[in-house]
C-alpha cells in the first residue's frame, strides 16, 4: 500500500475511535442521568410489563422513571396473563 493510503486508513480509525468513545462517555452520562431520576422516584405507580432481559420476563417496573422493581408472585403472573 503506498503511504497515502496507509496514512488515510489510520485517520478513518482514528476518526472511528473517537466516535465511538464520545458516544460511550454520551452514553455513561446518559446512564447517570436516568439513574438520578431513578433514585429521586418515589416509585408510586408500578405496573407488571414485559421485559426484554434474557428472552422476555414478567416484571414490576415504575411506570414514572421505567426502573424494574421486582419479580411477579404467581398471583401477579396468573392475574396479568387472564
Amino acid at each position: 500500500l503506498s503511504s497515502d493510503i496507509r496514512y488515510s486508513i489510520f485517520i478513518d480509525m482514528d476518526a472511528n475511535k473517537k466516535k465511538v468513545e464520545k458516544l460511550l462517555s454520551d452514553k455513561r452520562n446518559i446512564e447517570i442521568k436516568i439513574n438520578n431520576i431513578q433514585s429521586e422516584c418515589k416509585h408510586e405507580n408500578k405496573v407488571l410489563k414485559q421485559i426484554k432481559e434474557n428472552g422476555f420476563e414478567l416484571r414490576w417496573v415504575c411506570d414514572d422513571c421505567s426502573k424494574l422493581l421486582g419479580w411477579p408472585t404467581e398471583q401477579d403472573r396468573e392475574k396479568y396473563f387472564r
